[in-house]
């Protein structure tokens, strides 16, 4: 049984110290890459479920089994300088793969319905946090980002909002009768932002039906898609690039929603 803990502890470290060295080394690092596949294929948008997902974490799940009972053997006896030693390294080793894998996914639970009908008051999204690590939001993208940055009386501090990218860094948008147009072009895709919604908020400062708005550099003009009642960047401003955490890909719950978001 001690081996058996060693392993559900830290992965193949039961049968690496049973005199299995090469066996235990490969059963740690064949599980370890088979989580972070599971945690990339989680939120990847180019598939267009959570199958892949699911099918990846049952085999992660298979395998740990077989490697439990594989690991059901004698090991060494082990002193307190030992077990002190082993339980830093799983504790290290956990702590590491807890953070990779909330770099690569993190799960966001949407409290409002600014985002209707896209995405529903009490949906679960799953994050893609690398999407940007190698490119940049593009317009339809919907994007989470953290509050800490943006400064509106209204707007609490350090929380997590879903929106839509309607404008990119550099661009002028035009708000005309709930109509967006960027560069004094209509924008025309994805349809959601086509729609007739986006009316300027009340203000002395904007007393009319046509609004501007220029995006500084390295920001982001977001929206909700239930735009005439939705709190964003007609109200707050632009996004900072740096408060973006990634792109909402998928809603995993309910599971009658599951599914891509466009």
């Amino acid at each position: 049984w001690v081996g058996l803990m060693l392993s559900l502890l830290l992965p193949g470290a039961g049968i690496f110290l049973a005199d299995e060295r090469k066996s235990g080394l490969r059963w740690f690092v064949g599980l370890t890459l088979f989580g972070v596949l599971a945690a990339t294929l989680e939120s990847l948008p180019e598939i267009p479920s959570l199958y892949a997902y699911w099918s990846a974490s049952i085999l992660t799940l298979m395998l740990f089994g077989l490697l439990l009972v594989r690991s059901f053997r004698a090991v060494p006896w082990l002193g307190l300088r030992a077990w002190i030693v082993f339980l830093v390294l799983a504790v290290a080793f956990n702590s590491v793969t807890w953070v990779i894998d909330r770099s690569l996914t993190h799960r966001f639970n949407v409290p409002a319905g600014s985002m209707e009908p896209i995405i529903s008051r009490g949906d679960h999204l799953l994050i893609q946090r690398y999407a940007y690590w190698f490119a940049k939001p593009k317009r339809g993208d919907i994007v989470v980002f953290r509050t800490a940055l943006l400064d509106h009386p209204l707007l609490p501090k350090d929380q997590f909002y879903a929106k839509r990218v309607a404008a990119l860094p550099g661009e002028q948008l035009k708000i005309e009768n709930g109509r967006l147009s960027v560069g004094g072009v209509p924008v025309q895709s994805p349809a959601i932002l086509t729609r007739n919604l986006f009316a300027p908020y009340s203000s002395e400062a904007f007393n009319s039906n046509i609004v501007h708005f220029d995006v500084p550099a390295d920001c982001y003009f977001v929206v909700g898609d239930n735009g005439t009642n939705s709190f964003d960047s007609r109200y707050y401003g632009s996004v900072p690039r740096r408060s973006i955490i990634g792109r909402a890909t998928k809603i995993c719950w309910p599971i009658q929603r599951t599914g891509n978001l466009q």
